[in-house]
């Protein structure tokens, strides 16, 4: 496998942005993924808690894997660059948090000047971040801000639906009540010109 330099790095990371299609709705205890995925090899997953807090992280940047999570950091290999579900699916795992992969990944993160929150997550898990921010504390919205808008967004459609289905009827009965008007307007016409 061909070695990757910093500048490929570095695209991949700047490459990724968020798919909000793939983002799930919130499960029965308020968790959900987000999944990031670059153009140029690079792919985060984040496991969401029903507090907004982030409790995994899965970072494919080419062929090395960083995991995040309860158990700390690890690291892993993939060798072959395919599309999955999670970046951790068909990963050699290395012994322990293998030095050389965190630096490349790290010297990649730091380049990153983007706003992204979960990006930013990584990168203060790896201590690049340019502020002190706490890895503990929500970065998104909770899964009861995420039900109460989708609540919200349900009945915004409801309500839209119940007035255009009321300005069809309007439109429908405007139609009828010109017919029988023009209707009565011709048979008037004719009986006139009957007498």
């Amino acid at each position: 496998m061909s070695q990757r330099t910093d500048e490929e790095r570095v695209s991949a990371v700047e490459s990724m942005f968020r798919i909000r299609a793939v983002e799930s709705p919130p499960d029965e205890q308020g968790v959900r993924t987000i999944w990031h995925r670059g153009l140029k090899g690079a792919e985060l997953v984040s496991d969401v808690d029903a507090n907004g807090r982030v409790t995994r992280q899965e970072l494919l940047l080419f062929e090395d894997v960083l995991v995040w999570g309860e158990g700390g950091l690890k690291t892993g290999e993939n060798a072959q660059v395919t599309k999955r579900p999670r970046p951790s699916d068909g990963i050699t795992w290395d012994d322990g948090a293998q030095q050389p992969r965190v630096e490349r990944v790290t010297r990649a993160l730091k380049q990153y000047k983007g706003s992204d929150r979960f990006i930013q997550h990584v990168r203060d898990v790896l201590g690049v971040s340019d502020d002190s921010a706490q890895i503990d504390e929500p970065i998104t919205r909770s899964a009861r801000a995420i039900r109460e808008a989708s609540a919200v967004d349900q009945a915004t459609n409801r309500q839209r639906e119940r007035e255009a289905a009321r300005r069809r009827q309007l439109g429908v009965a405007g139609i009828i009540l010109g017919a029988v008007l023009t209707l009565g307007g011709l048979v008037m016409l004719w009986l006139s010109m009957g007498s």
